[in-house]
């Protein structure tokens, strides 16, 4: 369920071009594709985290990913991915999304949210989130 505040910040703001060979027959961005931008998004702020998956033994994982399609994104167009912080547990956080239109910030394409676990990828078994991750998540207020 789709259970976020507008107002909250996001921690993260990623620009994109839609690709013409992402449309459907109608003309606009597939479905599946919405998903390969939050994705894309997702792991360029990782990256900004400094989270390797190679070096650390350790990261994030999708455990549960949904969307709503507010309005149908046509070619040629250029969005902004929206990530911002949701509740965070004790191995788990809530990353919300939002596409927009880059040129008109109050066209929504789509709204949701993305529920990533922490793991040791060695064992596959979720561990508590790492304290420099945590403060990331919760910063102090």
């Amino acid at each position: 369920m789709i259970n976020r505040s507008p107002d909250t910040p996001p921690i993260h703001v990623e620009s994109m071009r839609l690709r013409w060979g992402e449309m459907d027959a109608l003309r606009h961005l597939n479905n599946v594709a919405y998903f390969r931008y939050f994705e894309e998004a997702r792991i360029h702020w990782f990256a900004t985290l400094g989270i390797d998956y190679g070096d650390e033994g350790e990261g994030p994982i999708l455990a549960n990913i949904e969307t709503r399609f507010v309005k149908p994104a046509l070619y040629p167009e250029d969005v902004a991915i929206e990530l911002s912080i949701g509740k965070v547990g004790n191995s788990s956080f809530v990353l919300a999304h939002t596409m927009r239109s880059a040129s008109d910030p109050s066209v929504v394409y789509s709204v949701g949210e993305a529920v990533l676990v922490w793991i040791d990828i060695a064992s596959g078994k979720s561990k508590p989130l790492p304290a420099r991750i945590r403060a990331i998540l919760q910063p102090p207020r």
